[in-house]
């Protein structure tokens, strides 16, 4: 399947009062990709919007903070139809969202005072813990005293004892103590003449001091009190501002509503920039969308414009077609394909677009070396329970775990026990080499089909060479595959053809020729790099095709961590037995499991999507309602 192959460039010529409401139509069918090339300058240079656009950023920086204040009113989230925002309108919506804002910004501006007089009175409720216990007046704390030391802080439990002993040699007190547990908060007083001595002493001690807010000039109990009824009163100031606010939103609701909806419905118009071009009552729009959907946007644009407009469609010019945008799958069985895909880049238009081959062969092969009834069915089990979190990945989960129990019924392994089912096929480990050879055609029609895929990309783009001479083109597959039959021919005792040789031979010479005439390297490199190049291109088919033997690696590797398992369960008694069958099991479907994924990606992104997929085309991007970064 070609990637966007119905995709055409659309112009829509139309009165210029008539562009904002055409933009929301086309929003509305998310079917046009606007196009923002200049290719109607000469005939139409303004790009209209430019203060339309201003004003729609202002409108939205005030609605921005209002639903910041007042939160997002109700019936918000409501369908209701959106009407082409006219210019008028806008001026009105500007003005009227600017006033608000104006009105609630005393309001906005005390609550913001109210926070930060929270988050001071959080700090004092904080600090007002480290005091907890002590009967004090903390504000006789504060300050310098002509005669008296006193600090007051922590200190490790363990270390009491020992600190008060020696506190009273060095004519120093412990006043009073508070807490429980590891740590304890003391009050120790002396004479200031004795400073020195104390800093030593309170040092080894583990000492650490608490610093006192100057806030607090009374005892603990008393300071929690008061904290308490200041919490109060800005718990009150609070509910009085929100209950303002709240009667404010409620009688100005439909405004608000109104002016939200309106700015929604503007924003596919201030999106289109450079795609919409105007010359005074005269505009035309420019994008891409699909030939399957310009019906339904001719129709829907003639039952929604008031005057008249003309719409032209052309096919993609072979100097534009790496601007094409190509459509991806977006929901359904191919979804998560699509997103595997596009992790490794977005096709060309007219490119092969790989998703469904992906989604065959990915499954083929995870379930050919993740083969298993049981296993399988846990896999399928568990995207259909993970299927609110995993979302559209849950179609990997349900293809991957049916692929597995396919394999598993046609190897005849059910949680790794394989006499419970008789093999629709083979059991892996009766013959490991029938395995390994089937693995190794899998692995050369997989690289062939590749091969005919990027010639066949090639041929479509244009690049005759590269289709013939170029990695993966014809002369290389056709090499590819004669060295590949004669050499068969030769394992089993039949000799190597001598029409597989004179194959060989004219497509070696066919492409060691092009490489000798593409290069302007001097004689010496020239001979070299050909050689280098060519044995290269060479040697990469064969290691490609020794790569897929990873699939019948893995699906003898898999009865393998089975039969330990086994092994491991029946060296133990009952409980332990079955304990380490429902571990091990679990074990052997998340690690194997995990890994066979791995494999299975790596082969398709290195052996499949590097032969011949691009992946630097650009996504389909269609024109939809809802915010926009206006710019």
């Amino acid at each position: 399947m070609r990637a966007g192959a119905d995709m055409r460039h659309l112009t829509i010529t139309l009165m210029r009062e008539d562009l904002p409401r055409a933009s929301l139509v086309l929003a509305e069918l998310e079917a046009f990709a606007p196009d923002e090339r200049p290719l109607l300058e000469s005939e139409l240079p303004e790009i209209p919007g430019t203060t339309f656009r201003a004003r729609i950023r202002r409108a939205w920086g005030h609605l921005d903070r209002l639903v910041t204040l007042l939160g997002d009113p109700p019936g918000a989230d409501a369908e209701t139809p959106l009407l082409a925002l006219r210019r008028e309108q806008l001026v009105e919506i500007d003005q009227w969202l600017a006033e608000a804002w104006k009105q609630c910004i005393p309001c906005d501006e005390t609550l913001h005072k109210i926070e930060d007089e929270y988050r001071e009175l959080h700090h004092l409720e904080q600090s007002l813990v480290d005091f907890a216990g002590l009967d004090i007046d903390l504000s006789r704390l504060q300050g310098g005293h002509a005669h008296l030391d006193m600090r007051i802080g922590s200190v490790p439990a363990d270390n009491l004892a020992r600190l008060r002993d020696v506190l009273a040699l060095s004519h120093h007190l412990i006043l009073n103590v508070a807490g429980e547990g590891e740590t304890l908060r003391i009050l120790v007083a002396g004479r200031r003449e004795d400073a020195g001595v104390l800093d030593s002493v309170l040092h080894a001690a583990a000492f650490q001091p608490l610093s006192i807010p100057e806030s607090f000039h009374d005892n603990p109990d008393a300071l929690r009190e008061e904290l308490r009824a200041r919490r109060e009163e800005l718990d009150q100031k609070c509910a009085q501002l929100r209950s303002q606010l709240a009667n404010w939103l409620d009688t100005n609701h439909h405004q608000f509503l109104r002016a939200r909806q309106m700015l929604e419905a503007a924003e596919p118009y201030v999106s289109l920039h450079g795609a919409a071009r105007t010359r005074g009552t005269l505009a035309a729009l420019q994008g891409w969308v699909r030939a399957s959907s310009l019906p339904e946007v001719e129709a829907r644009l003639s039952e929604s414009l008031s005057l008249p407009f003309v719409l032209e469609s052309r096919e993609p010019r072979a100097d534009e077609r790496h601007l094409v945008p190509v459509p991806v799958a977006s929901r359904g069985l191919l979804h998560p394909f699509a997103v595997l895909v596009q992790q490794y880049g977005v096709p060309r238009f007219g490119e092969f677009d790989p998703t469904i081959l992906f989604a065959v062969t990915f499954a083929g092969m995870f379930g050919m070396m993740f083969g298993d009834v049981g296993h399988g069915a846990i896999i399928l089990l568990t995207g259909i329970v993970l299927r609110r979190k995993i979302g559209a990945f849950t179609y990997l989960f349900l293809l991957a775990g049916t692929s597995a129990m396919l394999f598993g019924w046609l190897y005849g392994s059910v949680f790794g026990v394989e006499h419970w089912l008789h093999p629709l096929w083979i059991a892996p480990m009766s013959d490991p080499i029938y395995m390994l050879s089937v693995a190794l055609a899998w692995g050369v029609g997989f690289l062939t089909l590749g091969s005919a895929i990027a010639i066949t990309n090639r041929l479509l783009s244009g690049d005759h060479t590269g289709a013939l001479f170029g990695h993966g083109g014809l002369f290389s597959l056709i090499l590819y595959l004669a060295l590949l039959g004669g050499l068969i021919n030769l394992a089993q005792g039949g000799g190597f053809p001598l029409a597989v040789t004179m194959i060989v031979v004219v497509t070696l010479l066919l492409l060691i020729g092009h490489r000798w005439h593409s290069s302007n390297a001097p004689y010496g490199e020239r001979v070299f790099t050909t050689l280098i190049e060519t044995f290269e291109m060479v040697n990469g088919y064969f290691a490609s095709s020794l790569s897929f033997l990873r699939v019948a690696a893995f699906s003898l590797n898999h009865v393998a961590l089975s039969l330990a398992v086994f092994t491991l369960a029946n060296s133990m008694d009952t409980v332990g037995h079955w304990i380490t069958l429902v571990l091990g099991n679990l074990f052997v479907i998340v690690l194997e499991g995990t890994i066979v994924a791995i494999q299975t990606l790596r082969l398709e992104y290195y052996e499949g999507f590097s032969r011949y997929f691009y992946g630097d085309g650009t996504p389909f991007r269609p024109l939809r309602l809802g915010r926009s970064l206006t710019r």
